[in-house]
């Protein structure tokens, strides 16, 4: 059922991308606003929903808060807030399958959603909804440009705001990061351009009960334009993570589908798999995730 599912939303995409007529791409000579790059510090609103399986049965339903504030050209600030989070352990190994009960001990690693033994949160109904933690992101445009390219630093802070203990890390976390941006004067229209996201994320602080944070994640993704006429764009992403607690690696990797319903407003599409997922590490197995961009004036 599930591989039903997600071949019926590769479908549903490959449909939309072959019968929008991408015969064209933007001939434009400014490149249109769609919110993908992270040199443009436009501020904007994004506000999307994004559903996650895990290798191991956890399933995680979140409503999620995203905007972007620019301090200047050069310096901003983007904000993420979980305002609504749903996990869901029915189908894990936490599950008594005599009993169809979720016990209050257990432990479920990996996938950033870690369950430690002793937490009470699931109260056997084997599910739990709240908010999620937050984090702010500082980002910094620099003048830099090696390899032809823009380079960004900056810092990510994520703290422990989950309403529930089994929502959250329990833990404040810092992720300094780099970016590289390199257009691409060779795709057939404006816009299109590589960037490579790194962040590297410790915990400065944790509760005694929470596994340490030691792990590399990165986001490298194409920004390529696809049709002129429908507005249509495409941005594949590839996200390479290493948990150097756990010495594990994993990949996934998402192509995101977007359209311009007119200046400063954007909705997309992202369905998301895990490469050769462990169970054992919970690395993700399925991801979708919907959203809508809205720029300020």
């Amino acid at each position: 059922m599930q591989h039903a599912k997600r071949y019926l939303v590769a479908g549903l995409i490959a449909a939309v991308v072959a019968g929008s007529g991408m015969t064209g791409v933007w001939a434009e000579e400014k490149p249109p606003e769609t919110g993908t790059d992270p040199r443009d510090f436009a501020p904007k609103f994004m506000p999307y929903m994004r559903h996650t399986e895990l290798e191991n049965g956890l399933e995680q339903n979140e409503f999620v808060l995203f905007g972007l504030f620019a301090f200047s050209p050069k310096f901003a600030m983007t904000y993420e807030i979980p305002l609504a989070k749903d996990l869901d352990i029915s189908d894990t190994a936490l599950r008594n399958p005599a009993t169809g009960v979720c016990g209050p001990g257990g432990f479920l690693p990996g996938g950033g959603v870690t369950i430690p033994s002793g937490l009470t949160g699931f109260e056997g109904d084997c599910e739990e909804t709240g908010v999620g933690d937050m984090n702010l992101r500082f980002l910094y445009r620099t003048d830099w440009k090696a390899l032809g390219g823009d380079w960004l630093v900056g810092l990510q802070l994520d703290f422990p705001t989950a309403s529930e203990d089994v929502l959250g890390s329990e833990s404040f976390i810092a992720g300094p990061n780099f970016a590289y941006i390199r257009d691409l004067p060779q795709w057939p229209g404006p816009g299109a351009f590589l960037a490579f996201m790194n962040f590297y994320f410790f915990d400065v602080s944790k509760d005694s009960g929470r596994a340490d944070t030691d792990m590399y994640v990165g986001r490298w993704f194409a920004m390529l334009p696809l049709s002129k006429k429908h507005k249509i764009y495409a941005l594949p992403e590839f996200q390479p993570v290493y948990d150097f607690e756990n010495d594990h690696a994993s990949y996934w990797i998402g192509p995101e589908f977007g359209k311009m319903f007119g200046p400063g407003r954007i909705g997309y599409i992202k369905p998301g798999w895990g490469i050769d997922p462990d169970d054992t590490e919970g690395d993700r197995d399925f991801t979708l995730e919907i959203g809508f961009r809205y720029f300020f004036d």
